[in-house]
């Protein structure tokens, strides 16, 4: 049975860790959204000087007639998918980001289910189904590149990720396995076997490939060879993930078999911490040594390290989104359709404004749609918002 919990304000200051040199900052994303949480980390950080200080306002709002997945915005498009309105099977749409008219026809993904997910990287676009096709498209016609169905299972619910010339993938159905494919051709690099490989994006860095399953199975990989560098094992395992974010030296990974959320060192795999939220919590975003949180409704900043919280933010109780973090400012999104802005550093609300649909949850268990998420690029920050895509910008 999941345990509900009720979030209090925690003030305090943020204090340094005794012995612990800080490793340098990775930089943060500019100026466009390539994948689940905007990057290959995962961390929800983006900086783009197109994007003016909140207040903004809508630029443009398409109703694509079903459940609208997480955007990648980049190269003046914003892409999305959403599932089909009439069966299985999801739809690729590709909007203009200036005028939120069509920039090419839409084009049906197939597959089992409602799911598919996307990534932007090397001048293409991969767009990839619950059965594990993976295509990919000239981003600015819709011309179909290559095209290959992953090898080896049959349930694909973790969305790619574009890191150095390669596709990142997780599949699941018979144990489970991650895939690791040359962007240019969809060609099969390497694999690797993990537990179960469901719902997990890989988390990507120069030094490493970092996925996350049910009862705390963590893995981390060398991006080149596929060679296992840690596992991060616990006495139980089971169908399920959840996507890693990789910010300040850490892994940190959510589980919704009733473990709490735990920071892992990327060096090893070992604990370095946990922090309080429910297991089946939206992904956290970073900005530095600030991390934020959303868990019951509520969003919490934490400091990276020392995990103290500084502010609380509860807006009306049903914030539902992974937040992310544009130019320092914090948007979060509610079931109720209400979009925030608040600065980062001092959890003020600059902003806000009724979407005029729910902006759901990101179910990062279910094939039933596609995942959703935030996003921002191109002076846009976009919200899919039920079957609702929309742009806000000045």
């Amino acid at each position: 049975m999941k345990l509900r919990r009720t979030i209090a304000a925690l003030v305090g200051a943020v204090l340094p860790v005794a012995g612990f040199a800080a490793p340098a900052a990775q930089a943060a994303q500019t100026g466009v959204s390539v994948t689940y949480q905007v990057d290959a980390r995962h961390d929800g950080t983006l900086i783009d000087s197109g994007v003016a200080a909140p207040p903004l306002d809508r630029k443009w709002s398409r109703d694509f007639g079903g459940a609208v997945s997480y955007p990648i915005v980049a190269g003046g498009r914003v892409f999305a998918t959403s599932s089909s309105p009439n069966g299985y099977g999801t739809i690729l749409h590709a909007v203009n980001a200036a005028t939120g008219k069509d920039a090419w026809a839409p084009v049906a993904l197939g597959g089992t289910y409602w799911w598919s997910a996307l990534a932007y990287g090397g001048g293409r676009l991969y767009a990839q189904n619950y059965d594990g096709q993976l295509t990919a498209f000239n981003p600015a016609t819709g011309a179909q590149l290559w095209t290959a169905k992953m090898p080896g299972q049959y349930s694909f619910t973790s969305p790619p990720t574009f890191a150095a010339g390669v596709v990142y993938t997780g599949g699941a159905g018979s144990g489970g396995t991650l895939y690791a494919v040359d962007a240019a051709t969809g060609a099969v690099l390497w694999t690797q076997s993990v537990m179960n490989g469901d719902n997990s994006s890989p988390a990507v860095t120069a030094t490493g490939v970092y996925v996350s399953y049910a009862c705390e199975q963590a893995y981390a990989f060398d991006p080149k060879t596929g060679t296992p560098t840690w596992h991060h094992e616990t006495s139980c395992e089971g169908g399920g993930g959840r996507t890693p974010v990789v910010a300040d030296g850490g892994l940190w990974i959510r589980d919704d078999a009733g473990m709490t959320p735990s920071v892992l060192n990327l060096t090893n795999g070992t604990t370095r911490g946990t922090y309080p939220a429910a297991g089946w919590s939206p992904a956290p975003a970073f900005d530095g040594h600030e991390g934020y949180f959303v868990d019951e409704g509520v969003l919490q900043e934490r400091h990276s390290r020392t995990l103290e919280s500084r502010w609380t933010f509860a807006g009306d109780n049903q914030l539902s989104t992974a937040p992310i973090v544009v130019n320092g400012y914090v948007y979060v999104g509610s079931r109720t359709g209400e979009l925030w802005a608040l600065n980062g550093a001092t959890g003020q609300p600059v902003w806000s404004t009724n979407v005029g649909a729910p902006i759901t949850d990101p179910d990062e268990h279910n094939a039933s749609q596609p995942l959703t998420g935030l996003a921002a690029g191109n002076g846009l920050v976009v919200v899919p918002a039920t079957n609702t895509l929309q742009a806000y910008g000045h």
